[in-house]
């Protein structure tokens, strides 16, 4: 499961049926949270534990890969800890969180050039267009406050962003065609890259400054509480030390013909070189965050094992340039452009003897697959949680495609 599962279902965790109105005499809530996560929709534990750790790659262990994802191979992983508070008494809350996240996409053909070269790909043409490659590491501070109305709350959030390090890397268009025998190739690429300031390794460097937003409403229908969620809408300016790379070529490649090889010299193939020189800035740049939006249905549930159900369906919104207003084409681009296909999910709470439990089932998001997370619950007043958002994979040994795990740590008081 996702990340915003965990946020949705945590309550279900932290409060059963029987302790809500208990708990809320706890004016004040101190969490600590930890998430990791890696998954894939083609990358198998197999390969990746080769690349890593040595070993012989077969090219029936590449032809998987290449078969086994979509038309897009998408890598995903995030590395987050974060600390916050609560004020129950004044619905008032804080946190700081640290996040890194890791988020590419690229074309089958862009794979089979990597792996097995142009050789087999004569008279045909490799399209690499669309690949990109995004690495994000900052610091978030977030200030929010419920409003309790009679029949709804409405909860609204404020985040500062302190960006460390960007690295980007675009292929917006990218094509590659082989003639027989190799006797021609017409390449053509329209590729951008950003990076910030380069000089300094310091994981805690600041290279820019952002801010996100953060509105949710909850209310009932029914028998059903509908919670409706905006999360982490923002975005990092990053500094004038940043490096911004623009390249767009295309050219015609026949060889070169050598008539004395005693004349032979750098000119003769500056002559047949045909490629677009590489331009290169020193620039403010920015990028946006991974933002969150859709909707949640909790209601009791009448079967005897579970205390509660959910559902509910959410989407990511991530452009890879602030390149246009913030139009209805601009949040379609956004959600195209996060590597994120929509996600559907649904959960159940159930109190056991000596801890809670929560199963959920999902479909889509950057697995684009059918996942199976289960947590554990221990504690009433003061709670540890631990969990995976993939159970399959966990047991899947060499074929699995995702590993993650989460805690969170509780204290009431």
């Amino acid at each position: 499961m996702k990340n915003i599962i965990l946020i949705l279902c945590t309550p279900l965790l932290l409060l059963s049926q029987e302790e809500i109105e208990n708990n809320r005499t706890f004016n004040n809530q101190l969490q600590w949270n930890t998430n990791l996560l890696f998954e894939s929709n083609g990358l198998n534990k197999k390969f990746l534990n080769s690349m890593l750790y040595g070993g012989f790659i077969t090219d029936s262990m590449k032809s998987n890969w290449i078969n086994t994802g979509d038309a897009n191979n998408v890598l995903y992983s995030e590395v987050s800890n974060g600390l916050s508070y609560t004020n129950t008494k004044y619905n008032i809350g804080f946190s700081i969180a640290d996040r890194n996240i890791l988020n590419m996409s690229f074309s089958d053909d862009l794979m089979r050039l990597s792996f097995f070269g142009n050789f087999n790909y004569q008279n045909e043409t490799l399209d690499f267009s669309n690949t990109n490659i995004r690495i994000d590491r900052f610091q978030q501070y977030k200030l929010n406050y419920t409003l309790n109305f009679t029949k709804a709350k409405v909860t609204v959030g404020g985040s500062f962003l302190a960006g460390n390090h960007h690295a980007s890397f675009f292929v917006n268009d990218g094509s590659l065609f082989t003639a027989s025998n190799g006797v021609k190739l017409d390449i053509s690429y329209d590729i951008n890259a950003l990076a910030t300031d380069t000089s300094s390794f310091n994981p805690l460097a600041r290279n820019g400054n952002g801010m996100a937003l953060d509105i949710s409403l909850d209310f009932m229908i029914k028998d059903y509480n509908v919670n409706m969620y905006l999360e982490d809408l923002g975005f990092i300016m990053w500094n004038t030390k940043s490096i911004i790379l623009n390249t767009d070529s295309s050219f015609s490649f026949t060889g070169i013909e050598i008539n004395d090889i005693l004349s032979f010299n750098d000119s003769l193939i500056e002559d047949y070189n045909s490629v677009d020189d590489l331009e290169t800035e020193n620039k403010s740049f920015k990028t946006y965050i991974p933002a969150n939006f859709g909707f949640a249905l909790t209601t009791a549930s009448s079967l005897e094992h579970f205390k509660t159900i959910s559902a509910g369906i959410n989407i990511k919104w991530q452009p890879y340039y602030d390149n246009s207003p913030l139009t209805f084409s601009k949040i379609e681009q956004g959600i195209k452009e996060s590597n994120y296909s929509p996600l559907y999910w649904i959960s159940a709470s159930s109190q056991l003897k000596y801890f809670d439990i929560l199963p959920t089932l999902s479909y889509g998001g950057y697995s684009n697959d059918f996942n199976l997370g289960l947590a554990l619950s221990k504690g009433y007043k003061n709670k540890l949680i631990l969990g995976t958002q993939h159970l399959e994979d966990a047991l899947s040994g060499e074929t699995a495609k995702a590993i993650s795990i989460y805690l969170n740590l509780l204290l009431q008081f």
